[in-house]
């Protein structure tokens, strides 16, 4: 098996381990991908939370990627944008970190990249993109079985090969997709433009917040609404230096804060590549229970 696929089937296994169900993987849509002169891209839901991406750079060219590169519409006309990678790396004074934000590939290369965001409709997407330097790519939605075709021209490329073109026909790989080029205005860009801070920062996202049920004494007491944090998330997405911004009392606002602490998962903010511990504000919610519904047939 080439390195191409290796790697690529390997990078799946990871996300089967995270917690994708039989039922996502088979209402996750199509791949997606682009093939171009220089540089192939390939896309697949990996979990709720995840792509996995690979990228052949055919260029004599590094080109950076950036977790905030890929974008994409549901079918709603909402756009979604990624957060991290996942990868195990150390920082320049030794200490463990889990993400990261900026990925340099050299000419003539491969890499297989994890992406993780609070990403929604991945069953329904309508277009898919990755931003990289002034050049947007637009992959293609491709049915699985050409995919898979695709997988396995791929895996055949001498990516040693000095020319590029001469590469993929030699590999029988036909190009797709589409790119475009800044013009120079915020038009190209605006999908970005609420997604991003006015800093250019990608804020703290929440990507799981498992429903926190009230105290005995707020049922008691009908005490329901919404609990306001806030909260310093590190780096590997841990919650620190929790603090109580609004609170409604009868012990929802300790229960809110230990819920946060034990179950909620973030993923920490970064921007221009790198991964920032950011302060970040959020509601916790106590719903009141659904009014139970009346019998009004009398008994016979």
């Amino acid at each position: 098996m080439s390195f191409y696929r290796k790697c690529r089937f390997w990078l799946l296994g990871l996300a089967c381990l995270g917690g994708i169900s039989e039922a996502a993987a088979r209402n996750s849509g199509k791949p997606f991908a682009y093939v171009g002169s220089n540089l192939i891209i390939t896309a697949e839901v990996g979990s709720s939370h995840s792509f996995i991406l690979n990228f052949i750079n055919l260029s004599d060219y590094v080109i950076v990627v950036q977790p905030n590169d890929l974008i994409y519409k549901g079918v709603s006309g909402r756009f979604y944008i990624g957060q991290v990678f996942e990868k195990e790396h150390k920082d320049s004074r030794g200490e463990s970190l889990k993400y990261s934000a900026s990925v340099l590939l050299k000419g003539h290369t491969f890499t297989g990249l994890t992406v993780i965001g609070s990403f929604q409709e991945l069953d329904q997407i309508e277009q898919l993109s990755l931003r990289i330097g002034s050049k947007r790519f637009y992959l293609q939605a491709v049915d699985p079985l050409q995919f898979e075709q695709l997988a396995a021209k791929i895996g055949e490329l001498d990516l040693k090969n000095p020319s590029p073109r001469a590469a993929l026909q030699e590999a029988n790989i036909a190009e797709t997709g589409s790119v475009t080029a800044t013009d120079g205005t915020a038009e190209w860009d605006k999908d970005w433009q609420t997604l991003l801070t006015v800093n250019g920062e990608n804020p703290p996202r929440i990507i799981e917040k498992p429903e926190i049920q009230p105290t005995e004494e707020a049922r008691r007491a009908n005490s329901y609404g919404k609990v306001k944090l806030q909260a310093l998330v590190n780096k590997n997405g841990g919650v620190q230096d929790i603090k109580i911004l609004r609170g409604l009392g009868r012990g929802l606002d300790e229960r809110a804060v230990e819920a946060v602490k034990n179950s909620w998962v973030f993923l920490p903010a970064t921007k221009n590549g790198e991964v920032l511990e950011a302060v970040v504000s959020f509601e916790v919610e106590f719903k009141a229970p659904a009014p139970k519904l009346q019998n009004n047939h009398s008994p016979r």
